[in-house]
């Protein structure tokens, strides 16, 4: 089994932002892309490579189940756990 490092953090709220990135790196010891949109988390995730994938489900413009919807035909990321 792969040690799980990267995590895909997808949250719209800045003071969430803060404080999951506090407890996932700094406590967790993961490494972490913060995406503050659906389109932003697109653009970034297939190059950082996430094992796993934390998606807020309300978010303005694209919500969480459109950004799986479009994360899941990347091929890249069709079977990454979030």
């Amino acid at each position: 089994m792969v040690e799980l490092k990267n995590i895909l953090y997808v949250e719209d709220e800045p003071d969430i932002q803060a404080v999951a990135k506090l407890a996932l790196e700094m406590v967790g010891g993961f490494a972490l892309e913060v995406c503050s949109s659906g389109q932003e988390a697109l653009g970034k995730a297939v190059g950082f490579a996430p094992q796993l994938i934390l998606l807020d489900v309300m978010m303005p413009g694209m919500d969480g189940p459109a950004t799986l919807a479009a994360l899941r035909k990347l091929p890249e990321l069709d079977v990454v756990p979030v």
